[in-house]
């Protein structure tokens, strides 16, 4: 038996981490489940009318290829709509829907209503989903007044991921339109109806007999805004439908990519991009590209229109690559507008006067920019790096410099590109002022700084700076951001005393170091460093540099897991930061806070709360849209340990889709996204799911920082714990191997994560049967854990409660008690998740029960145990275990009433 309180891989892919995406809501759409034990709200006494295991509620609505009904799934404890076929629906389009099906189940996106599985009930084919409420697409299209240009882009950018990550998938919609989108409870745009899409590349079957059937259809008058369907496929709605599709060729992902741009169109104008009554009419009036022109008084700019018409081409291959290549020109449009609602960030906003004058200076005649990274990113210094790094000898070295030698040219080459165009703006094209090129240099002033920083932490490189060079050169701050004026302009204000202006340029200078460190991996250097300048910002008396100070100090104290001293710092810079109006410091001091009290110091619900406050301090136009991300993070891990998954499950998801649409889809931060969605479905049972997650974020590792990197270490332990489950052991056992092959090798023997890969292995083994193995690797565990966590850290519980399995194996349950007794009273104490303590009640119960004396404690910790299982829902087989004990080990002395004796927390 495993146990449940092994959290995944470790601590790093559930570390805090500073990322910059953009924002979401922390709570996520919730629907209303019908309880275990409560009445369903059938509103009559009837027996309420069953499918397999699902108790329809009600009919949600009808169509030709059949109803979809409101349910319950008793087995999963869970709200659903369940989409059941008519019986006519021919066998053929029967088998094409289920395959299609299966796919969409393993489609897990937050802009995407989820498919959980298809199957048969009773001769007809159903299509189990999520239930989603909110607003459709379209009502809120119309609303009075109409969202303006920017909303709708902000809202398709949102539904054109769910797209992308469809296509990604082979999967195309088919019926895209505003009737098949929804905007959840939480705001949260989703697409809808993904359950009719089809296989790119699948032949388009019967032709003519679609064409034929789209005609009829319109002799019929079919409004164009409505689906035409033939039995068990859809056509298309007609007003979205893309030129091929109303000719029955063959359609791909550039026909959704029509119908999207025809409703984000709409959303924009108000009206459709082609006349025409009929689809006929529709039809000749896009081959004969006649567009209506823009309605007068428009405040759309015509730069949105013109992304829109190249993905409303008549040929599919004159249209946009592809949907993420579209999405990225949307972006692009939002830029200024989205910029205005970000900040410089932490530690960012420097000179933005005093240094922004003398450079203005220096630069009016727009030459010479790579001079000023002399001595910063040069030959020289690019020889010094590499020879500090590697000389460290760690074996994926080279692998890190092949990495981020690329990385640090691209970044200094658009930091020269960035100045050229700040100058030329103004002083050659004068498209802007010289105040405004002042705030624009002093931005690229700071990332000057920043690389500046990260090069000297790189050049100083050891093992552990090594190991995180690669997070360090991607958390280089976004050059594109001073482009955004209005966030400039809003930037904190330097002292008026010019002496302590530059002593506050200076501490910020450090604070940029401070941070670089961090990411480097070098977390006593932070600390040192940050002290120093807490120290010298208390006597400045400048509020705006102690809040950063604090701030800087907290984040590194939680490194180095002084978490209560981090807890005192960051309150107070949050404090600190209000008082004096600096919201990107009190955001992000709110969103560490969660992450310290949540997580390091497992208050839970203060945790969640201070969470709540972290994203509306989120929502202030100055604050970092890193914050987002790293508050849904924190949040999500804080609802894991707890075993709220369903939740965690989606705080991590909407994280995710921020980071990518920030980062890129091969940041090490998605990775650690991916990571923790991994996790989380690992807990929920979806074990097909969890292993897509954790074999994309192995190979975002793999690519971006090497085969040997400790980090790729993390991926293939939970590669290999999926793999357990689906009782693959073999090829589990090799995941496990590497894993610990790599983490010796780049960590050291005695390292911390070397023992949790250790006491994976050991879990491992005991299930092939190897106990002499397992509990050797136990105790090595035990041993690291012991003298590097402390004697009371949950992690120690883990090693002693598989030592103590392997004593059961063994037959020795002597042996097993003292291990077991431990780990309750570590697991009470700090107060760990009630299933992962009711484990442990279960394994004590057993180790305890051949002792006579303490039969009457062992059937009652086996009770409470049970009693917590039955009450999480946990897997049936487990449960059966447990009552089949408590079945076989009855003990007439034992009075039920008398209550476990349970160490007090």
């Amino acid at each position: 038996m495993q146990d449940d309180g092994v959290d995944g891989d470790g601590s790093r892919d559930l570390d805090f981490t500073t990322t910059l995406p953009d924002s979401l809501d922390l709570d996520p759409a919730q629907v209303d489940a019908v309880p275990r034990g409560r009445a369903l709200p059938f509103g009559s006494a009837a027996e309420p009318e069953m499918l397999g295991r699902y108790v329809v509620v009600d009919t949600l609505g009808r169509g030709g290829m059949g109803v979809v009904l409101r349910a319950f799934d008793r087995e999963l404890d869970r709200p659903v709509a369940l989409k059941v076929l008519h019986d006519d629906i021919e066998e053929r389009d029967t088998t094409r829907l289920r395959r299609e099906a299966q796919a969409l189940a393993k489609l897990s996106h937050p802009n995407v209503v989820q498919v959980y599985e298809i199957g048969r009930i009773e001769g007809r084919t159903f299509v189990a989903m999520e239930l989603v409420k909110g607003e459709p697409l379209d009502r809120w299209m119309r609303r009075d007044p109409r969202p303006d240009w920017r909303a709708c882009v902000s809202v398709f950018l949102s539904l054109g991921a769910g797209l992308a990550a469809a296509h990604d998938r082979g999967l195309v919609h088919r019926d895209f339109k505003p009737g098949n989108a929804i905007i959840d409870e939480d705001g949260r745009p989703r697409v809808l109806d993904f359950g009719l899409a089809r296989q790119a590349g699948d032949d388009v079957e019967d032709a003519p007999d679609v064409v034929q059937r789209a005609r009829t259809a319109e002799q019929q008058v079919v409004p164009l805004h409505e689906s035409v369907t033939k039995t068990g496929a859809v056509l298309g709605t007609p007003a979205y439908m893309s030129p091929e599709q109303m000719n029955g060729q063959e359609v791909d992902a550039r026909s959704d990519q029509f119908s999207f741009c025809v409703a984000l169109y709409e959303a924009a104008y108000g009206e459709r991009p082609y006349p025409g009554k009929s689809m006929s009419a529709l039809l000749v009036a896009i081959e004969d590209g006649d567009l209506r022109p823009a309605p007068k008084g428009t405040r759309v700019p015509g730069r949105l229109r013109n992304v829109l018409l190249r993905g409303l081409a008549l040929d599919p291959a004159q249209r946009w690559p592809s949907m993420a290549s579209l999405l990225a020109e949307l972006r692009r449009l939002l830029a200024p507008r989205r910029r205005a609602y970000l900040s410089l960030g932490l530690f960012g906003g420097l000179a933005i006067i005093g240094v922004g004058i003398a450079y203005r200076s220096a630069v009016r005649p727009c030459t010479g920019a790579a001079e000023h990274l002399a001595g910063i990113w040069d030959s020289h210094r690019r020889k010094e790096v590499r020879g500090a790094i590697l000389a460290t000898g760690v074996p994926y070295a080279e692998d890190t410099w092949q990495r981020i030698e690329p990385r640090l040219d691209a970044y200094a080459g658009a930091w020269v590109a960035e100045h050229n165009e700040i100058c030329e703006a103004t002083n050659l094209r004068q498209e802007q002022s010289e105040e405004v090129m002042d705030l624009r240099m002093a931005c690229l002033w700071d990332r000057r700084i920043a690389l500046r920083e990260a090069v000297e932490v790189l050049a100083g490189a050891d093992q552990t700076r090594v190991g995180e060079a690669v997070t360090l050169v991607a958390s280089l701050p976004r050059l594109e951001r001073c482009d955004d004026v209005a966030a400039l302009e809003a930037g904190v204000p330097l002292p008026d005393d010019p002496e302590t202006a530059d002593a506050v340029q200076e501490l910020r200078g450090l604070l940029r170091r401070s941070t670089s460190l961090d990411e480097a991996g070098d977390y006593q250097g932070a600390l040192e460093v940050s002290q120093e300048v807490m120290e010298r910002a208390e006597a400045l008396e400048y509020g705006p540099l102690l809040a950063e100070a604090l701030v800087r100090r907290g984040g590194a104290l939680d490194r180095v897991a002084r978490y209560a001293d981090a807890e005192q710092d960051l309150e107070r810079g949050q404090i600190v930061a209000v008082e004096h109006e600096h919201d990107a410091v009190a955001a992000e001091a709110a969103a560490m806070l969660t992450w310290v009290v949540g997580v390091r110091r497992a208050r839970y619900a203060e945790g969640l709360g201070l969470g709540r406050m972290a994203l509306a301090l989120a929502r202030a136009p100055a604050a970092p849209p890193a914050v987002e991300a790293d508050v849904l993070n924190a949040s999500g891990v804080v609802l894991f340990r707890q075993g709220v998954l369903d939740r965690a499950l989606s705080y991590h998801q909407r994280a995710l889709a921020i980071r990518e649409q920030e980062l890129g889809p091969d940041h090490p931060d998605v990775a650690h996204s991916l990571n923790n969605i991994g996790l989380v479905l690992f807990r929920q049972r979806e074990l097909d799911q969890a292993l897509v997650h954790h074999r994309r974020a192995l190979a975002i590792r793999e690519q971006g920082l090497g085969p040997h990197h400790p980090h790729v270490a993390y991926s293939l332990s939970n590669i290999g714990s999926v793999l357990i489950e689906k009782g693959e052991l073999d090829e589990a056992l090799a995941h496990y191997q590497r894993a610990l092959t790599i983490r010796e090798e780049g960590l050291g023997p005695d390292h911390p994560e070397v023992a949790g890969m250790l006491a994976k292995t050991a879990t491992l083994l005991l299930a092939r049967g190897e106990l002499p193995r397992a509990r050797a690797y136990h105790r090595r565990a035990l041993e690291i854990r012991e003298r590097s966590l402390g004697p009371n850290h949950p992690d120690v519980a883990t090693s002693l409660f598989g030592l103590a399995e392997v004593a059961l194996a063994e037959g020795n349950d002597e042996a097993a008690r003292e291990p077991a007794e431990r780990a309750l009273e570590i697991r009470v104490s700090s107060e760990a998740a009630p299933l992962t303590v009711a484990n442990t009640r279960f394994l004590l119960a057993r180790a305890l029960w051949s002792d006579p004396q303490q039969r009457p404690r062992a059937r009652a910790l086996a009770e409470q145990a049970h009693e917590v299982m039955a009450s999480l829902g946990v897997r049936a087989e487990r449960l059966a275990e447990v009552e089949a004990w408590l079945e076989a080990h009855e003990d007439p002395r034992a009075r039920r009433s008398e209550p476990p004796v349970d160490p007090e927390p």
